[in-house]
């Protein structure tokens, strides 16, 4: 019965070791001592241990087997742990170096986002600026252009002027060149003086006239009572008024002469004085006149004539 009950006891003991070793076969040497001093107060308390000391023994010798196995995997263990430590510690270390790279990195990631932004704004601002100055370059262009559709018409008017001053300087100047001057002064003279000749011969006329009238009044007898009656007849009242009339369109025609004279002088003296004005004109716009105009001018100068002195040559500035 005790035999039982010691091999009951220690069935539940050896399976309380085998647990113990299945469930925590990697448990401290102290815990596994304190579960055999327990098996062995058990023992006591049911009876006397002898029958069961081999057994004993053989669990010791296999506890002790288990304490110097778990030893030895303690300290593979300790040394994994050690060397998990190590690595852990290592890691931790890694960790901390790839935060502070990681911080270093964002800070650089964010400094270049910072001077990318700048560059951007940069970039923005010129090309805004580039915007504006091909706005402004486009406006010069466009005012440059019409400065020079001005300056064209400016020049074109100018050209145009030219030619119609140069034309009427050449009109006036054939037209009323001097020796046609000359020779129509001439001829006004020449109406002048046989105009003169005209009045004098009808001043003369009218003399003997009134001295044949004189004679007739003054004489005697019926031949003088004869020529008074003839005196005072239609007939003699009619070549009285004949002679007037005669005198006073010769005095009208040699008034007429000397007005158109004096016209002509004035008219000549205007043209010399336009002339040089359109001489002085041509002069200060920096023009000549043409060689042809110019050759044309000297020859059909008169004696007292003074040909127009050479101006500068003819030069168009776009």
């Amino acid at each position: 019965m005790a035999g039982r009950s010691l091999a009951s006891t220690a069935e539940p003991a050896a399976g309380a070791m085998d647990r113990a070793e299945k469930d925590g076969g990697q448990d401290t040497s102290s815990q596994k001592i304190e579960d055999l001093m327990e098996m062995v107060k058990r023992l006591q308390k049911v009876g006397s241990p002898e029958p069961q000391v081999e057994v004993l023994i053989n669990r010791i010798n296999e506890v002790q087997q288990a304490k110097k196995k778990a030893n030895e995997d303690l300290g593979e263990a300790q040394s994994i742990c050690e060397a998990l430590q190590k690595e852990l510690d290592s890691l931790h270390g890694e960790k901390v170096r790839l935060k502070e790279i990681l911080s270093k990195k964002q800070e650089t990631l964010r400094i270049l986002r910072l001077h990318c932004q700048e560059k951007e704004s940069e970039a923005q601002r010129k090309h805004t600026m580039l915007q504006e100055c091909k706005e402004r370059i486009s406006a010069l262009n466009l005012q440059i252009e019409e400065q020079k559709e001005k300056q064209r018409q400016l020049r074109l008017a100018f050209e145009e002027q030219l030619e119609d001053l140069m034309g009427q300087h050449k009109d006036l100047w054939d037209f009323h060149r001097p020796e046609r001057l000359a020779r129509e002064i001439c001829t006004l003279d020449s109406s002048k003086e046989e105009l003169l000749k005209e009045e004098k011969l009808v001043e003369a006329k009218l003399e003997d006239v009134k001295q044949q009238l004189c004679s007739l009044c003054g004489a005697e007898g019926p031949s003088t009572l004869d020529e008074g009656l003839f005196l005072r007849s239609q007939e003699a009242a009619a070549t009285v008024q004949l002679f007037q009339e005669e005198h006073r369109k010769a005095e009208e025609l040699l008034a007429a002469a000397a007005q158109r004279h004096q016209q002509l002088q004035q008219k000549c003296q205007q043209l010399q004085q336009k002339r040089q004005r359109l001489k002085e004109e041509l002069e200060k716009h920096g023009t000549q006149v043409p060689a042809q105009a110019q050759s044309t001018q000297e020859e059909e100068a008169g004696p007292g004539d003074v040909a127009p002195r050479p101006g500068r040559p003819v030069t168009w500035q776009s």
